[in-house]
């Protein structure tokens, strides 16, 4: 199987906003609309750090694509307001609009799991086969004030690559909206919204990632309300989704392997 690239630029227009995506494609042919997909949310609406673990989906020969909302990454007005709940309801736009019949399982980062949370909430009424993957989720209730997230922040990309300094041109330019996507995030309260799920949820982190410490996780796994719930810990810290996307990916296919099951 060649390697998939992530050139492949989407444009889709929904009933309200044109969102701009980047997709990893196991084969050079169209998907069809049963085949699973798996819609990619990045922290901070900074899309290129995901890159690898999508590619690494691609490669398991399950369709990957990466959201760029709110819309950092291409010019022009496009993409949602710069705040979690809004990027879940363009995203879940997204996943109606393009007919999708088989598995989605909404894979959200950092901030992006709470907007994938909020996109999961929305679809579970449309969509039947569904999973949702919270990777490190953000924010526990004691790093929702500046000072306890600044010092979490010393030690959360701990083995984290200088090469993810790449995305750091982007927020530098667009940071008015980041910091709108953050401040959305540390108002957020994923712990009490979880109630209200009922699809497959895996929660995952790296064991060094102090933005989402395994005692973060566990507490979002028991106010789930959904019966299918896992916690999986991975090596690295925050940016796992760069530094290990094999194994993130791994956990991903797991949860494309439940939104199957999920439909007696």
């Amino acid at each position: 199987m060649s390697t998939p690239s992530l050139a492949n630029e989407t444009w889709t227009t929904t009933p309200n906003h044109v969102v701009h995506a980047y997709v990893a494609d196991p084969s050079a042919d169209a998907q069809a609309s049963s085949a699973a997909v798996v819609v990619i949310l990045p922290g901070l609406g900074l899309p290129q750090y995901t890159f690898p673990t999508a590619a690494a989906l691609a490669r398991r020969g399950v369709r990957a694509t990466v959201l760029d909302l709110p819309g950092f990454s291409a010019a022009g007005r496009h993409g949602s307001r710069p705040d979690v709940h809004d990027i879940g309801r363009v995203a879940a736009e997204w996943v109606e609009a393009q007919a999708i019949t088989g598995p989605v399982v909404v894979f959200g980062h950092s901030t992006g799991s709470q907007a994938a949370l909020a996109a999961a909430l929305r679809l579970q009424e449309t969509h039947a086969r569904l999973g949702l993957v919270m990777a490190g989720p953000t924010f526990t209730p004691r790093q929702r004030r500046l000072g306890p997230l600044a010092a979490a922040t010393l030690t959360a990309y701990r083995r984290d690559s200088p090469a993810e300094l790449m995305v750091v041109p982007t927020a530098v330019r667009e940071l008015r909206g980041v910091w709108s996507v953050l401040r959305t995030g540390m108002q957020d309260t994923p712990d009490a919204r979880l109630r209200r799920l009922r699809v497959p949820l895996i929660l995952t982190a790296g064991e060094a990632d102090t933005y989402a410490p395994r005692e973060w996780l566990d507490r979002l796994a028991l106010a789930a309300g959904s019966t299918n719930v896992g916690v999986r810990l991975l090596p690295g810290s925050h940016n796992n989704p760069y530094t290990h996307p094999e194994e993130l990916a791994e956990v991903v296919l797991e949860a494309v392997e439940d939104s199957v099951d999920s439909v007696p």
